[in-house]
């Protein structure tokens, strides 16, 4: 306990640029201990600066794990006196810059009214970093100093290159949040996604901005229009109603694997009682509601006030990029969010939809079946939480998943678990043919729904049957 509060004590005399002699040494556990307690408060940070109830990913925290490992690596490079003190006392002055960075977020003015009002955010961005940077600076200045580096050793030159390095090579590393607010762009999180985005623009630039005043402002009137394709509930009849989300702009193989689907669906599930589609895509903006949270939210309402949620049953099918967190939703500026699986099911909880069938068709589309799998729920993914799926490319008709379950697998008489398992072997051939790695499409078939859905299927076919006679 003494080595702890030594190094608190000592760590605050380095922030205020004011060196301590090592005179005592320090145990790696007491390195641990400040090591973790650093982590800690980064997660804390991206928790209380987040703009809204931020979702959690694991992968965030291997991403924390990982950036405290290199700038251990790249710390030792430059001490060679008393590392175990080094160490722990720059770990501390992680935690102390957190809690900093925390405390400011919260304070009661705005950080504008202290700068020239003709700056602009880069500017004013730019200007704290810098700050920040000739404060870490000056206090690793006075933390080597009182490690009593040698003579031909100069604090300031170590003290400056260590932040260089340590900044760039974490800087370098494929880094992820571990919790993710509702203003999240990986682009600007990430420099390897920053490069990415950066290129594809480039590529993009003849495409003109999406007005994002216009798009907000006829959003009502397209989504009631959309609404009114639905048709009354028949007394007696499992009738079945289907939401179809496109959610990334930038590739037209998700509106096109959106129409299929939902042509599919109703060959095999008869899901005349309406459609409505939520797109994302520059060609539709004056013709279809776009895929938000909002409009997918007044969508499921729409259709909880419709029908009969004793007996029908609602498909939800969504086709997008996906992450670790949840499903993609993109239109330039106007839209950006990202649709989690603890949303979807607490707007459907929120309007008392039991029977429904969600099929995703997105890479880590895995996460949506533990918040969402029940008795009364299908839910079909084309991956599993940990893989990626493939076929997301702008010449496709259909990703995998989608080639392989609505347009090989489901046809009419062919259950959902039918069609699921031939998708599943014919994926697992496409991807043995590509030499990439296995998607593993998860599937969840409540007993109840699937009891449900096989007697409608049974009564449809001896419709067709006595039809044909």
């Amino acid at each position: 306990m003494k080595n702890l509060l030594w190094v608190m004590r000592t760590t605050l005399r380095a922030a205020l640029w004011r060196s301590t002699a090592a005179e005592r040494s320090v145990s790696v556990f007491t390195v641990l201990v400040f090591a973790t307690l650093a982590m800690a408060s980064e997660a804390a940070r991206q928790y209380l600066t987040a703009d809204s109830p931020p979702a959690f990913s694991i992968y965030g925290v291997n991403s924390i794990v990982a950036t405290m490992a290199v700038f251990v690596a790249v710390t030792l490079l430059f001490v060679s006196q008393d590392r175990a003190t080094v160490l722990a006392r720059l770990a501390c002055l992680i935690v102390l810059l957190e809690w900093t960075v925390i405390a400011a977020s919260r304070l009661p003015f705005e950080f504008r009214s202290l700068v020239p009002e003709m700056w602009t955010a880069s500017d004013k961005v730019i200007f704290v970093w810098l700050i920040v940077m000739v404060w870490w600076i000056g206090a690793v200045v006075a933390i080597l100093r009182g490690a009593g580096v040698g003579p031909y050793q100069s604090p300031v030159f170590r003290a400056f290159w260590l932040s260089v390095v340590a900044g760039a090579a974490v800087m370098a590393l494929p880094a992820y949040p571990t919790f993710i607010g509702g203003d999240f762009r990986l682009s600007s999180y990430n420099v390897w996604e920053w490069g990415r985005a950066k290129l594809s623009k480039s590529s993009d630039v003849e495409l003109p901005p999406v007005d994002v005043a216009a798009v907000e402002l006829s959003q009502p009137h397209l989504l009631e229009a959309e609404l009114k394709k639905l048709l009354p509930e028949r007394k007696g009849t499992t009738d079945i109603y289907a939401i179809g989300i496109a959610g990334w702009s930038a590739q037209d193989v998700f509106i096109k694997e959106m129409n299929g689907g939902l042509a599919a669906l109703n060959r095999s599930l008869d899901t005349d009682r309406g459609a409505i589609r939520l797109v994302n895509h520059r060609n539709t903006l004056e013709t279809l509601p776009v895929a938000n949270r909002t409009n997918f939210a007044a969508a499921v309402r729409a259709v909880a006030g419709t029908m009969n949620k004793d007996e029908d049953v609602l498909v939800v099918f969504i086709t997008s990029h996906g992450g670790p967190t949840g499903v993609a939703l993109e239109l330039g500026d106007a839209v950006f969010a990202v649709l989690g699986p603890d949303h979807v099911a607490s707007v459907l909880d929120r309007e008392g939809i039991r029977n429904r069938v969600i099929i995703v068709s997105a890479c880590y589309s895995g996460v949506f079946v533990k918040s969402l799998a029940s008795p009364d729920s299908i839910v079909l993914t084309a991956a599993d939480e940990n893989s990626t799926s493939f076929g997301c490319s702008n010449e496709r008709e259909w990703t995998y998943f989608g080639d392989a379950f609505f347009n090989q697998s489901l046809a009419a008489g062919v259950s959902l678990e039918a069609a699921f398992e031939g998708a599943k072997a014919k994926i697992s051939q496409w991807e043995a043919r590509d030499d990439v790695p296995t998607s593993s499409p998860q599937g969840h078939f409540g007993a109840a729904i699937s009891e449900k859905l096989a007697a409608k299927l049974k009564r449809g076919s001896r419709v067709q049957a006595l039809s044909e006679e």
